[in-house]
């Protein structure tokens, strides 16, 4: 049981390691435009790309927590330290999409052209990384004449 949540904390820090450059990226990207009534935005604790490292940082104290709380293997704190773990997942996925969201809108609004969405891709066609290679569909056969369909008996 112990190798199975070590492994669960190694995949869930691997996929935290990247979402946290990766949110710290786009408050940066985010932080870069400007609101229509000034030129530069106003750095201060609360601009977004300062809050977001701020906000990783916890989320990294949050996670050690985590670790913590599952080692001594008691009942109470493997499952407070289990819900705590899906929980700052499910955290990361909700920055995540928020952020892409947030730049998306403040690129559509500044009416930045020439690269396309950044969520434009994802968002035509979501399962198209869970395609199968060398796999084609099959045409289904077509009739070239229209079929006529008749109610009358021929002769």
């Amino acid at each position: 049981m112990h190798e199975l949540l070590i492994f669960g904390l190694a995949i869930g820090a691997v996929f935290s390691l990247f979402g946290s450059l990766a949110l710290i990226h786009m408050g940066g990207l985010i932080d870069r435009f400007p609101t229509e009534k000034e030129n530069e935005r106003e750095r201060s604790l609360w601009s977004p790309g300062t809050f977001t490292k701020i906000s990783t940082a916890c989320y990294w104290m949050l996670y050690g927590l985590c670790v913590v709380m599952l080692i001594p293997g008691t009942r109470l704190l493997t499952v407070s330290g289990i819900a705590m773990f899906f929980g700052l997942i499910l955290f990361m996925l909700t920055a995540l999409v928020f952020s892409l969201a947030t730049y998306n809108m403040m690129r559509s609004k500044k009416g930045i052209s020439g690269a396309p969405p950044v969520m434009a891709g994802m968002m035509q066609n979501p399962f198209k990384a869970f395609r199968l290679r060398g796999v084609r569909k099959k045409k289904c056969p077509t009739r070239s004449a229209p079929v006529v369909l008749s109610t009358q008996s021929q002769e």
